[in-house]
């Protein structure tokens, strides 16, 4: 009789609902991959479900609860949506107190007293309704996993490279980097990290997808021509790490991190529990040690309107002083390795001369939008630069630090050098070569009709004399350029041939020499440098643009020849011979299969329902600038082909860059066709694919769905659409 009461007492139990009200303070959880909720207590009645979460977040930020929020039973999928909440509103903010914390109370239909598991969400998971504490296991390895390291430790060079000056700096042999998060779960919200690699000798992007196994592990292979700070992004959160050509690295995380970068958004959240090993790990270990500073580019953005060039130079001079004094004594009371010593004071210089170089940038832009201040009006002193003359420029180790492709930017387009650019321009429009015709009179003779924009642009090129505000207007509407003289490059033939004096073509055909040979110049009577990598490095990185409007593969010998003779590295040598030979192939383009791989199968996904149309690509979202004025602009070139049969507009953007109702409203509003969300592992590997670090990126697929061209300029569309369609429609 006993055992017949207990039996049907459990039934009861695990049929019915909870009888009384069951508190669990703490509850124990499988995993969470939110840092910002946090349960703290559970109440589960026969009439409600009572989930107490903690909220601890930015001060002052907003946190919502919406009408989607359920719980879930782990084990059958059951969903349960939220009935009310106390201490907020559902679908409105809950502004964040100074303190960060704030505490509220959902409420949740009653469940069953069988459910032992339940999801929060897609917050947490496995939270248990019988285990009162709400401790976890200690993030461990599993034997497995260090074995596994240790194995593929074992089969790199014991030992990295000692000199950064030697000639073994420069080296194509690609990286291993290896590693694992402890603690991580495949029901977290990321199965892909993502390094944004490029060559900056040579401006290339090659974005590299990580995939992360479910147990945690994670492994890539990274191109490489020379050591390199760079850094892996997991859900957009950052971990920086130094690597060698041919070296393997292995990096362990640590999951609690990742929760508390999800809580401190404000922030680039530095990583302080990463374990490093391998024969560079002791680097790592060192340069993550460094307290360095960060910059705070609010106040730097405050400073270039509100301190005089010399002020802030001057400021900029007691900062890098007192950085230098903080790393000597840093030395002096730690004992590290001499190439972490030779990167941090690198980065200690290359920091400072790339905030002095921003200084300088885009000022007159910045003095346009505040007409009455006079500080934006000064001009740059030529004594300004002569901080680079304390710069050691052949020193290799600069071009390791993480700010090096900023440094190198600013440099080689810093005022000095864009002003002796102009100054070749106005060289050649000497009034004893000038043409006999403007181009705006051949196109009005020929009657040429072009936009309001292009014969802006016409009236601009046609002055005789260009003024330094007229300088900035043409750098400013680089594209309209661009688009022009593809547009209507047969025209402008046609009116050299006619109209221009053959010394005046002459003297064109040798502007980039003329413009490198008045570089030189600056150089080394302005700027009082001697020839050094850094100068070196930026003819290098002039070649993929100069090739690609050079016409003629005998011009653009002509400038390589020369550019070559200033060039002293043998390594740069070669780089500047591959990019000739890519420019100018033995065998003319085509289109090109895509290869095979997790990128090529997402993006075949997309493609197959349009076989047999050519199609343009744009990669966008909602919150890149360009990408936006981008599809504005073509918005009525999409309307004048609606309907075609032989080709058609493809849009793919991700989750996180384009937020739902942003892109919805956008998509309607702009009429968008064939458009694709897709989860932001995916858009990763579509990166990879493509070799696209920022966006927007144009791709053209042919009939076939082999790739036409991977780098289209969609501002030359209808220029290009009646080259492209004959060839390679079905």
């Amino acid at each position: 009789m006993k055992t017949t009461l207990t039996f049907l007492l459990f039934i009861s139990i695990s049929l019915g609902l909870y009888s009384k009200s069951t508190t669990i303070v703490d509850p124990s959880y499988e995993f969470k991959t939110s840092g910002i909720r946090n349960v703290t207590k559970l109440e589960l009645t026969d009439t409600a479900t009572l989930f107490t979460i903690h909220i601890t977040f930015v001060p002052y930020w907003w946190e919502e609860f919406t009408k989607d929020e359920f719980i879930k039973n782990s084990e059958t999928g059951e969903e349960f949506k939220v009935k009310g909440i106390k201490g907020a509103v559902l679908g409105e903010h809950l502004w964040m107190p100074a303190s960060g914390d704030s505490t509220i109370v959902l409420i949740f239909p009653p469940i069953s007293a069988s459910v032992r598991k339940i999801d929060f969400n897609k917050d947490i998971f496995g939270i248990s309704l019988y285990e009162k504490s709400g401790k976890r296991f200690p993030l461990v390895i599993s034997p497995e996993i260090d074995k596994w390291i240790n194995t593929e430790l074992s089969k790199a060079p014991k030992n990295g490279l000692i000199d950064y000056n030697s000639s073994k700096f420069f080296n194509d042999a690609p990286a291993r980097l290896i590693g694992y998060i402890k603690g991580y779960d495949k029901r977290a919200d990321f199965a892909t990290g993502i390094i944004y690699a490029s060559n900056e000798l040579t401006r290339e992007d090659f974005p590299l997808v990580v995939k992360v196994e479910p147990d945690g592990r994670f492994e890539v292979e990274i191109p490489l021509n020379m050591p390199k700070k760079t850094s892996i992004a997991f859900n957009s959160t950052y971990i920086n790490f130094y690597i060698e050509p041919g070296q393997t690295l292995a990096m362990l995380l640590d999951w609690d991190e990742f929760l508390t970068a999800d809580r401190i958004r404000n922030i680039r959240y530095t990583f302080k529990k990463i374990e490093f090993r391998g024969p560079i790990s002791t680097i790592n270990s060192e340069l993550m040690a460094y307290p360095a500073k960060e910059t705070n580019y609010q106040e730097f953005q405050k400073k270039r309107t509100t301190m005089t060039p010399l002020d802030f130079k001057e400021e900029q001079r007691k900062e890098l002083e007192k950085n230098l004094l903080q790393y000597n004594e840093y030395l002096k009371n730690n004992k590290i390795s001499e190439n972490t010593k030779s990167i941090l004071h690198s980065e200690i210089l290359v920091n400072n001369a790339t905030l002095l170089l921003d200084y300088c940038e885009g000022r007159d832009y910045y003095a346009k939008q505040d007409s009455n201040n006079h500080i934006l009006k000064m001009p740059i002193p030529e004594s300004y630069y002569d901080f680079l003359q304390k710069m050691p420029l052949n020193d290799n180790s600069l071009l390791i630090t993480q700010q090096f492709s900023t440094f190198i930017n600013r440099f080689e387009y810093c005022e000095l050098f864009t002003k002796a650019q102009m100054d070749v321009y106005r060289k050649i429009k000497a009034p004893n070569t000038l043409p006999k015709k403007t181009l705006t009179e051949y196109f009005i003779e020929q009657k040429i009709e072009v936009t309001k924009a292009e014969r802006e642009y016409l009236n601009l090129i046609g002055k005789n004399n260009l003024s330094q505000e007229d300088m900035d207007s043409l750098k400013k509407i680089k594209d309209i350029r661009d688009q022009f003289n593809t547009k209507y490059q047969k025209e402008i033939q046609k009116y050299a041939e006619k109209y221009i004096p053959q010394e005046y073509n002459a003297s064109k055909e040798n502007k980039e020499t003329e413009i490198w040979k008045a570089k030189d110049s600056i150089l080394t009577h302005t700027l009082g440098l001697e020839p050094n990598i850094i100068y070196e490095i930026a003819k290098i990185r002039s070649l993929k643009f100069a090739f690609k409007y050079a016409g003629a593969k005998e011009k653009a010998n002509t400038q390589w020849s020369f550019l070559q003779q200033g060039i002293k590295t043998p390594y740069l040598i070669e780089t500047g011979n591959r990019l000739f030979k890519a420019a100018y192939p033995d065998e003319a383009s085509v289109s090109k299969p895509l290869p095979n791989g997790t990128g090529a199968d997402i993006f075949r996904k997309i493609i197959t329902p349009f076989k047999g149309k050519v199609l343009f690509v744009d990669f966008w979202a909602t919150t890149c600038g360009p990408c936006v004025g981008g599809i504005k602009s073509m918005k009525s070139v999409r309307e004048k082909y609606v309907g075609n049969s032989d080709f058609d507009f493809i849009f793919i953007t991700d989750e996180r860059q384009s937020p739902e109702n942003d892109y919805n409203n956008f998509v309607k509003e702009q009429e968008l066709k064939n458009v694709f969300r897709l989860p932001k592992d995916d858009f990763n590997y579509l990166r990879q694919l493509f070799k696209f670090n920022g966006i927007p990126k144009y791709v053209v697929i042919d009939a076939k769905g082999d790739v036409l061209n991977d780098d289209f300029a969609m501002h030359n569309f209808e220029y290009e659409l009646p080259k492209i369609l004959p060839k390679y429609k079905k």
